[in-house]
């Protein structure tokens, strides 16, 4: 198959309608269209999607160019349409999608009419004769089928890991040219209910009344219970052979990054440290404003409380007078005419008069009381300011240390991050292998459940094919239906043997192919590994062993790559290969091209330029949307290659243009 052109008019960012003619010529054939981000590259590839399947991965269902239906007036209709031009088995094919946009009243959103289909193939004589509308999707499934699409067009920029595309075993069949056979032996399978094998079976007469009916109506829905059970049981035996892979991914991903693991919990470890440490030094600085708030005047005072306590001692003014005695206190106990002991004063004159002389040592008459209460708050605020002062010491050595601990911590931390930058998150990977863990449980378990399911149908199939052979009257119409059905065992068993060994050939032929155009694409030591269900691991030797080695994005850029490329490269080989014929029995492979869009964006500029040598090598048709960045690396090892290219213009947000350069 080869694609001759595609046209696009008002789809997306592409207003006017743009032409793009591709190159079909066997030495010059690939293709190439540059554009930078935002520009419409994506838009294009989407384009054969919806041209061809009707399908998109765009957020909004607008397809329409914005600045189209800005322009159109009220109940005016317009319409979005992409055509490609295929050649298929030497007929060209034209396949054309048209929708049609309707503007509504203002503020009302416009109406889209479901897209059409048009499918045109040209006759020898030159006659276009179109395919009817029931057929035409059929009709572009026969050519391309969805389901071997993805691996054709391929999205480098958003596709991690290739085995995660659909169903692999289905497209690596159609891509070899193995589903006709493979569909011949489902056809006369005898486990299937609606089989030839199967169907022969039904229309044996047992010559018996309802209870005969009864038996083969049993029979054929156990049979059907039975294929079910086995469909489920296939399903999740892939599904468990999934997370078996996965959880190997991911343990050999854990252990590769422990000492990133390591380092992120280490980050995380002095981030708690560092957040303490800065509450611990604004608490401090706090306590520190509190503490010169309430006592830093005593500080500031020291010099004049030394110098007036200094004055005080040496004037002696300090030595007489009671502490704490008023004058009023004494006026009221000479009234009274009894002192505080007791003593009868109004006998006794000579005591009056020592009190009457300690009254005149007090204040207002006497300082000397006062000096003395003063010297003792002089001695007093002496000390408190001794111990504020080493308050104060010892709260900002508390702050340096703090300070320092806290600088020391900040260094600490930016270099984990220095190291960690651009690392992967290894507790993520935790995660999802925990996660993953849970659902292989899950799914082991429900394999034992269906794996006894299936014995039991088996036991009541078998049971009820017994007693139905016991029934059996061996009548003419019985045996000429019992040959039948021996000679059709006979043609499953053929189908069967020739299919396995067809495919085991594949297999191998794919593995030599992959495993060749890898190392061709990658400058290390690693080889690629496929299992039965065709999803594929890279492995390295160690020395010790085999074991599954960590990838990156761009290893599995190229792992990717390698794998459609030896899909391809295969298909081509055995479409040049004289008969197609497998044990006798004719079957079609066709060549295909590759479609691909920024398929340099995970790759280092190594891998860009080994892949650029092996495309235009293994496929027949090479089409490719880079950006101009990625395609210097590329144009040196390719440019000999490239029959057109196209450079993607950017007139605005909503805007662009192809243009054919050269």
């Amino acid at each position: 198959m080869l694609i001759k052109q595609i046209s696009l008019s008002n789809f997306r960012q592409y207003k006017e309608k743009q032409v793009v003619e591709f190159s079909c010529d066997n030495e010059k054939n690939v293709t190439v269209i540059l554009g930078d981000n935002t520009s419409g590259k994506t838009t294009l590839i989407q384009a054969f999607n919806w041209c061809l399947y009707g399908l998109t991965s765009f957020k909004t269902r607008e397809l329409i160019n914005s600045e189209s239906l800005q322009e159109m007036g009220i109940y005016s209709t317009n319409e979005v349409s992409v055509e490609v031009e295929l050649l298929h088995e030497e007929r060209l094919y034209v396949i054309r999608r048209t929708q049609t946009v309707t503007k509504n009243e203002i503020n009302r959103a416009p109406t889209f009419a479901r897209p059409i289909l048009k499918v045109e193939y040209k006759e020898a004589n030159g006659e276009m004769h179109e395919v009817s509308s029931v057929e035409a999707q059929n009709t572009v499934d026969k050519i391309l089928p969805e389901a071997l699409s993805a691996y054709f067009f391929f999205d480098g920029e958003h596709i991690a890991d290739i085995n995660n595309k659909g169903n692999v075993v289905s497209a690596v069949r159609g891509l070899m040219g193995l589903e006709t056979i493979s569909e011949a032996v489902d056809h006369f399978d005898p486990k299937r209910a609606n089989s030839v094998i199967s169907k022969l079976h039904k229309e044996l007469d047992i010559g018996q009344d309802q209870k005969d009916a009864q038996l083969k109506a049993n029979l054929s829905t156990a049979k059907e219970k039975l294929q079910s059970h086995e469909q489920r049981k296939k399903q999740v035996e892939n599904e468990i052979e999934y997370f078996e892979d996965r959880k190997k991914e991911l343990e050999a991903k854990i252990l590769a990054n422990a000492a990133t693991k390591a380092r992120q919990e280490e980050k995380a470890r002095i981030e708690r440290d560092l957040s303490y440490l800065q509450s611990n030094q604004e608490t401090v600085e706090r306590q520190i404003v509190r503490d010169f708030t309430r006592d830093s005047y005593k500080f500031f005072a020291r010099s004049l409380y030394s110098k007036v306590y200094k004055v005080i001692t040496e004037a002696k003014q300090d030595g007489e007078g009671i502490p704490k005695m008023h004058s009023d206190s004494i006026e009221f106990i000479l009234k009274r005419g009894k002192c505080i002991c007791g003593a009868d004063l109004t006998l006794n004159q000579g005591a009056v008069n020592n009190i009457r002389y300690e009254q005149s040592l007090l204040p207002p008459q006497h300082i000397g009381t006062e000096i003395r209460e003063f010297k003792r708050d002089c001695q007093r605020a002496e000390t408190e300011v001794e111990d504020y002062a080493e308050v104060i010491k010892n709260d900002h050595i508390r702050i340096r240390e703090n300070a320092n601990q806290i600088s020391d911590k900040r260094s600490q931390l930016n270099y984990l991050s220095r190291l960690l930058q651009g690392n992967i998150d290894v507790g993520k990977f935790e995660r999802d292998n925990v996660e993953n863990e849970k659902q292989l449980k899950e799914k082991r378990a429900l394999l034992i459940n269906i794996s006894s399911s299936i014995g039991e149908v088996k036991n009541q199939i078998q049971s009820l094919e017994s007693t139905i052979n016991g029934l059996q009257v061996a009548t003419e119409k019985n045996k000429k239906i019992n040959s039948y059905i021996a000679y059709a065992t006979k043609i499953y068993e053929w189908f069967k043997q020739s299919y396995d060994k067809s495919e085991k050939e594949v297999k191998e032929d794919l593995y030599t192919s992959i495993n060749d155009l890898f190392s061709q694409m990658y400058h290390g030591q690693r080889t690629v590994e496929i299992d039965d269900n065709y999803h594929i691991t890279l492995k390295v030797d160690n020395g010790k062993g085999v074991f599954v080695n960590d990838t990156s994005p761009g290893l599995d850029t190229v792992k990717n790559f390698a794998f459609i490329a030896g899909i391809v490269d295969l298909a081509r080989k055995k479409a040049q290969t004289k008969g197609n014929e497998l044990e006798g029995i004719q079957y079609s492979s066709e060549p295909y091209p590759i479609v691909m869009d920024a398929p340099f964006s995970n790759a280092d500029d190594k891998h860009i330029a080994n892949i650029s040598k092996v495309l235009p090598q293994v496929a027949e048709q090479v089409i490719l949307v880079v950006m101009n960045k990625d395609w210097e690396y590329a144009q040196s090892n390719m440019n000999n290659k490239v029959g057109m290219l196209y450079q993607i213009e950017k007139h605005s947000e909503i805007k662009s243009s192809i243009r054919r350069n050269g």
